[in-house]
């Protein structure tokens, strides 16, 4: 006997109308939402160790292309490594082009200014290794008033005097 046998004031109408299979895409039913992609590399290190030094194998031990095997040590290759990671790890997932898009417009742009020996590991090489030589760039503090002007409401700005 079922319980709703012994429940005098049970309906069968009051039962909420069955979910159609997600598969038959019921009219009540909302598409489902995919989820996202777990990362195929777990951060930029691994990315960079076990992905892009395969990919990209170049003579780095002259003078026309530098590689610092310490790139980690560098704040703007590492920035800029981050960026292609996180651009690799989202246009994989696009079955059409999206690794064309990745070399053309994302790897081969990022990998030429590391490359370069003006770039960022300037000073270091492949065979001598980590040489920092570089210093942050030259900065002098905003005065207060230009502060203000910056963060002020630029309807409310009045126009810079003209310069002679």
């Amino acid at each position: 006997m079922l319980d709703d046998d012994l429940d005098p004031d049970f309906d069968d109408d009051d039962q909420p109308p069955a979910i159609a299979d997600a598969n038959t895409g019921g009219a009540d039913t909302p598409a489902p939402t995919p989820l996202p992609a777990e990362p195929k590399f777990a951060s930029v290190y691994r990315f960079v160790n076990d992905h892009l030094v395969d990919q990209y194998r170049r003579d780095v031990t002259g003078q026309r292309l530098i590689w610092c095997p310490r790139w980690w040590a560098h704040g703007e290759a590492v920035s800029r490594l981050e960026a292609l990671w996180r651009a690799w790890e989202h246009l994989r997932l696009d079955g059409g082009t999206g690794m064309a898009v990745w070399w053309k417009d994302y790897a081969d742009p990022t990998m030429a200014v590391l490359f370069d020996p003006q770039g960022p590991f300037a000073g270091c090489s492949a065979d001598r290794g980590h040489k920092p030589r570089l210093a942050p760039l030259p900065v002098e503090p905003m005065p207060d008033y230009v502060v203000e002007w910056l963060m002020s409401d630029p309807s409310r700005r009045p126009e810079p005097a003209a310069a002679h």
